[in-house]
């Protein structure tokens, strides 16, 4: 039996991003899978340009990219045939699209939590808690163009999680229009990303409520 602990767990953890995740009282050593991978970003960005160079290779022209662990755990259940294809792009969804785009694969489908995709909506194309986070302000403006009222949007920002603000539409049944307009948003800035080279769309799932939906270009996968 092994045990493993962080001295000054507690106080170490209030100076990352884990409070801002929802992750409270203690600090996330190794990540969702207990596999260790420490990479640059630039090993990452190499890795990933190299998948694409071998789906190109073994003739696939239709991309599918996930942000990581809990996307091919959602594969695995809702699309277990196109897991197989996946490539991680981890917090580098902008970065991903543009070697697409390089090496000229025709459709692009990203699978991805919505605790991380949700930043889509304001054109945020690296999804890493260090570079933006924006979800509830991203949320609440969806909320505004549905037309939340007030006082049930000013409950949005003290969310801790993108689940706790499903929940809080939710409750009021008013959670479809405001996820209608999230999806626009993300296809509307997926669009401008690629100016009309390829067609790109997202699915977007969440640990807590399952499949949620996809965009609009990504219904005709």
């Amino acid at each position: 039996c092994v045990e493993l602990s962080a001295p000054s767990g507690v106080d170490l953890a209030a100076k990352t991003f884990n409070p801002y995740m929802g992750i409270v009282v203690g600090i996330s050593i190794i990540g969702t899978s207990g596999i260790v991978e420490p990479m640059s970003s630039k090993a990452i960005l190499d890795t990933i340009a190299l998948e694409m160079k071998q789906r190109r290779a073994e003739g696939d022209s239709e991309l599918l990219l996930t942000l990581g662990n809990y996307s091919e755990t959602f594969l695995s259940e809702y699309m277990p045939d196109m897991g197989r294809k996946a490539v991680k792009c981890s917090n580098f969804i902008g970065e991903a699209i543009d070697m697409a785009m390089e090496y000229d694969f025709e459709r692009i489908l990203l699978v991805g939590h919505i605790g991380k995709l949700v930043k889509l909506g304001a054109g945020i194309m690296n999804t890493h808690s260090s570079q933006a986070d924006g979800r509830m302000e991203v949320l609440v403006t969806c909320g505004v163009l549905a037309g939340v009222q007030p006082e049930l949007l000013r409950q949005i920002p003290g969310c801790v999680t993108v689940d706790d603000a499903i929940s809080v539409y939710m409750a009021q049944d008013v959670w479809q229009p405001v996820f209608d307009v999230l999806l626009e948003r993300i296809q509307f800035h997926l669009d401008r990303k690629v100016k009309g080279a390829l067609p790109v769309g997202a699915v977007l799932f969440s640990n807590k409520y399952g499949m949620l939906g996809r965009t609009r270009t990504a219904e005709k996968w």
